[in-house]
């Protein structure tokens, strides 16, 4: 089988011998599974391609930032042009024959799909014959492009056509050595279920392994809650569908049509949630620009509200329906669909909600109801806020039920129209504040509703513009603006802008604002409390231990020392550290009130905190168990905000046969004295081949090892050789050989003769 990743590995250790590090390491951060996280090392990923003039590697990049946001993320018209644009680039002659310009194909394939399935159906096919025509079926792509031909007969309801399809091509690709990958053989189930054979699909993903990969693993499990629904299994079926808040933007399709099928068989589970999703489902591809998918969202959302007699969420929703109506490229019988809908709206309309108490009283009746509905308060509150329009508690009250169901666009509308009536209401200007921090375009609608507050509520203005500011990560000037604030309202407490600046100051390692904000703070608190311990967080970042041991007084700590750096000996914590858009939680011993020194060692080439001395933010990231025996074994954990000094090491991987008891601790002694601690990683039945005996196994052990950075990785080889010599039993550490030029391949031989 081609192996088209072949020349990017190549490159990258090219690369990486060149010095050129970052760029190498861009071309596997692309690869992120998160779009956000792709875009924001795509600008740096060009500017690196575009530096190097290698065509080759800016096809790579854009195509996997395109195929982030198209594929797993569900846009459509958004990103049309980019994708054209792109297929003209990789279609040039210096990046024509880059695997990846045939990748570049199945972005725009896959982006007309997102945008109007059926409407662009014959255009896909026609370019992903195209495509096929010019490739062998070694190639990974031909199963690809395969997939998106018979995608696009059945977006025209030709499922056995595609079926036909993907069985020809899959006898293609077989004869040339290439076995279909999961996808493929997914995408043939889905034929059948909608061939009305829904048990000969989920035969067929029975038959297979459940994917590692989560984009993957979704789509099976997505397939096989809808074929178990469609089996009158749907008690089954709910256990089997991922959670909506779970799956990417490009499932919400097949995801809503699998919870469709569900509440088909199960009514109970119509549930005002459940509309709560599929409302987010729509407006997120109202968003996107994904026309007709949003269109069949919408209609299955109103279909499942007016079942649950809630008349105003399928009114809302059907028109993001209308909204996408015109921009579809074949109707496609979408219009008389939308239509019928629109009919059932106006019947169920004339059915108007009757409050159960006068307008003034319903806040307090809806607060006895132990189950509240948001969908059916929202009916109510509407009516209610007619009668009393200038009710703020009351319309403030009205945009968290709107919110609940999924309509934050319509919350937002209902609080602008009281505040251009009313433009001094603080508490609807903060909960607006709310909602558009939350929103796509934040930035947009905070300087509006800003703009708007300058002349009647100029505090509340300021207010908005710090949230953003620090929303946005603006540090700086989230510390100017509440400056700005104090300095012109001086009788206010502003106790939430102060806190709001201290943190910002933390995260901008600006220690001393930090605890001067947070020893204002405290002076003020009546009761010694949450304020002590974020001052004792910023004066621990900042090394002023006797601000610390006041605030530890105030609280009632007890500690060993009376001046100097805080050296305790607490037990054992768990330390989060935000590397990437990603949390990792290590191990650590607590040796103050907010102070750590990380003891678990991470796994090679991922960033290492052994032996780091951190501060943590104080307020544990869970609550302790409720079970008193879990309890017992939960260790705490915490978010840290500061690296006071870091460890500096990195660390190998070592694995083998245990050496029995006695050579270990003799052996990892040896290893403390050095200051290179270990990290025993394995199960406690972890077992390894016997290679004297067939069949018998021996206790096996592996460990991560940490050394200095600057300790050369060939003294670290021979200090291991040394330390494991006369063992009956030798381990492995490949890695470690390889960086230090010694023989890789008995290793390699080692690793082979035990299975490690």
């Amino acid at each position: 089988m081609t192996d088209i990743w072949e020349w990017v590995w190549g490159l990258e250790e090219e690369l990486q011998a060149a010095g050129q590090h970052r760029t190498a390491e861009l071309i596997n951060k692309i690869l992120d599974d998160r779009p956000e996280q792709v875009e924001a090392v795509l600008p740096e990923a060009l500017a690196a391609a575009r530096g190097l003039k290698n065509p080759w590697l800016e096809v790579y990049f854009r195509h996997w930032a395109l195929h982030s946001r198209i594929v797993q993320d569900g846009e459509g018209a958004g990103s049309l042009h980019e994708a054209a644009a792109l297929l003209e680039f990789a279609h040039r002659d210096d990046a024509l024959n880059c695997p990846q310009s045939v990748c570049v194909t199945q972005d725009l394939v896959c982006c007309y799909a997102n945008v109007d399935g059926l409407g662009w159906a014959e255009e896909r096919m026609a370019l992903s014959k195209e495509t096929l025509d010019r490739i062998e079926p070694s190639r990974i792509c031909y199963d690809c492009i395969s997939r998106e031909y018979a995608d696009a007969l059945m977006d025209q309801g030709r499922y056995a056509e595609a079926r036909t399809y993907l069985e020809e091509q899959e006898q293609l690709l077989r004869e040339a050595g290439n076995d279909p990958g999961e996808s493929y053989k997914t995408m043939i189930a889905r034929t059948f279920l909608h061939t009305g054979d829904p048990g000969r699909a989920l035969a067929m993903l029975d038959a297979e392994e459940e994917s590692t990969h989560q984009w993957t693993a979704h789509q099976q499990q997505i397939l096989r809650a809808q074929c178990l629904a469609e089996l009158g299994r749907a008690e089954e079926a709910y256990e089997a569908l991922p959670a909506f808040g779970d799956v990417a933007g490009g499932h919400y399709l097949r995801w809503v049509a699998a919870a469709e099928a569900i509440v088909l068989r199960a009514p109970e589970r119509n549930t005002w949630q459940l509309g709560r999703q599929f409302a987010t489902a729509a407006a997120d591809l109202d968003r996107k620009g994904a026309h007709r998918n949003c269109i069949t969202v919408a209609l299955q959302h109103a279909r499942l509200a007016l079942a649950r007699g809630t008349v105003w969420s399928a009114r809302l929703t059907l028109e993001a329906a209308r909204r996408q109506l015109p921009l579809l490229r074949i109707d496609g019988g979408a219009a008389e669909a939308i239509a019928t809908l629109d009919r059932q709206i106006e019947t169920e309309s004339g059915r108007k909600a009757e409050l159960p108490v006068p307008a003034a009283e319903l806040l307090a009746h809806l607060k006895t109801i132990e189950q509240r509905n948001p969908e059916q308060d929202v009916e109510l509150l509407s009516a209610a806020c007619v009668e009393r329009p200038d009710d703020t508690e009351l319309v403030v009250i009205t945009s968290e039920a709107m919110e609940a169901c999924g309509a934050p666009t319509k919350a937002k509308d209902l609080l602008w129209d009281f505040l251009r009536r009313l433009p001094d209401s603080e508490a609807v200007a903060l909960r607006l504040l709310d909602l558009s921090l939350r929103a796509s375009d934040a930035q947009i609608e905070v300087e509006r509703l800003a703009g708007f507050l300058d002349a009647s509520q100029p505090l509340v203005a300021r207010w908005c513009r710090a949230r953003f500011a620090h929303q946005a990560g603006r540090w700086r000037e989230v510390g100017e603006l509440v400056d700005r604030m104090i300095e012109l309202w001086p009788e206010m407490p502003l106790t939430g802008a102060r806190q709001l600046a201290a943190h910002a100051a933390m995260a901008d390692s600006n220690f001393e604002r930090a605890v001067a904000l947070r020893s204002a703070l405290v002076e003020r608190s009546e009761e010694p409390g949450g304020h002590d311990w974020d001052l004792m967080t910023a004066a621990s970042a900042l090394g002023d231990w006797a601000t610390v041991r006041r605030s530890a007084a105030r609280l009632g700590m007890t500690l060993t020392s009376d001046e100097g750096p805080i050296r305790e000996s607490w037990g054992w914590v768990r330390l989060s550290f935000e590397e990437e858009g990603r949390k990792r939680l290590y191990f650590g011993e607590r040796t103050g009130p907010v102070t750590a020194q990380v003891v678990q060692v991470g796994p090679p080439n991922e960033p290492q905190h052994v032996r780091d001395e951190v501060v943590f933010d104080a307020k544990p990231l869970e609550a302790a168990p409720q079970d008193e025996e879990e309890r017992k074994q939960w260790i705490v954990p915490f978010s840290v905000v500061h690296v006071s000094k870091r460890g500096e090491y990195v660390s190998w991987f070592v694995d083998g046969a245990h050496p029995g008891d006695e050579h270990f601790k003799a052996f990892r002694d040896e290893l403390e004295a050095k200051a290179w601690p270990l990290w025993v990683m394995n199960p406690e039945d972890y077992a390894v081949n016997d290679p004297e005996h067939e069949g018998e196994t021996l206790r096996g052990i592996y460990f991560f090892l940490a050394t200095p950075a600057a300790t050369p990785p060939s003294q670290i080889d021979a200090t291991l050789r040394e330390l494991t010599a006369g063992w009956e039993h030798p381990w492995a550490w490949r890695q470690l050989a390889q960086a230090a030029g010694t023989d890789a391949d008995h290793h390699q031989h080692i690793t082979d003769r035990y299975g490690l």
